[in-house]
């Protein structure tokens, strides 16, 4: 949203602005580049009209030079991340609405998708709370060390044991 009005973004306007918000120092262009195309050829000049599109749709709060976001924007990655960082796993799950950017194949979004993904799932194995691990155990059906986590941390007259103990079943 910006001022008060939802934003419509092109995929690749997306995959910017995630990764300027996951990287607040910014990037080289050369390093934005690759993490948005990799090996695929794209001209300079593509590169550059995208960046000018989501600097237009943002007022212009995208640095010039080294790219980075010169105003704050709310993303839901770097919330997770934020609340892992301070140990606080039920709002990083509550946050967590699965794969970043399921869709995109950008190098650096597919990265940052891989790092989101094993943080979560790190803190919850890591995590004493039964409630964790079944909640991630919701989006991750077939995880079985999870449904086995969540196993070892439910007393035996939990009825959540019932859920978890089904979960695994249907993985085996």
């Amino acid at each position: 949203m910006r001022a008060g009005a939802r934003l419509r973004l092109r995929p690749r306007q997306l995959e910017i602005l995630t990764l300027l918000a996951l990287e607040p120092e910014g990037y080289a262009p050369e390093r934005l580049r690759a993490s948005l195309y990799g090996d695929r050829p794209v001209t300079a000049s593509t590169f550059k009209a995208e960046i000018s599109h989501l600097r237009r749709a943002l007022g212009g709060t995208v640095a010039t030079r080294r790219y980075a976001l010169t105003a704050p924007v709310s993303c839901d990655a770097v919330d997770v991340l934020r609340a892992l960082r301070r140990g606080d796993t039920g709002t990083a799950l509550r946050l967590y609405r699965g794969p970043l950017l399921p869709r995109s194949q950008a190098p650096g979004i597919e990265e940052w998708r891989t790092c989101l993904e094993v943080a979560v799932r790190e803190a919850v194995l890591t995590s004493d709370r039964p409630e964790h691990a079944l909640r991630y155990g919701e989006r991750a059906p077939y995880d079985t060390e999870v449904h086995r986590h969540a196993l070892r941390l439910l007393d035996a007259g939990d009825a959540r044991r019932a859920i978890a103990t089904g979960r695994l079943a249907s993985t085996a």
